[in-house]
């Protein structure tokens, strides 16, 4: 069992990190020193990449119990 979730937690990770390419959403950054804005807030893509990440988790997990029910390893 520890075996998966380490394979689940290495998927999270790869999934959130391709999610985020593929989505960009930034937060404001200011220069510590003068206070001049670095990196202007974006937040345009967090709804779909919300609506996405959701889609993503149901249909994952709703194919993993079909797989696993159609398998020789369900329970019964």
């Amino acid at each position: 069992m520890a075996s998966f979730t380490n394979l689940a937690l290495s998927l999270s990770t790869l999934g959130t990190k391709y999610l985020n390419q593929l989505f960009l959403v930034t937060r404001e950054v200011r220069d510590q020193a003068t206070g001049a804005l670095a990196v202007p807030a974006d937040y345009s893509e967090l709804g779909i990449l919300l609506i996405t990440v959701t889609v993503l988790s149901l249909l994952l997990s709703l194919t993993t119990i079909f797989i696993i029910q159609k398998s020789p390893w369900h329970s019964e």
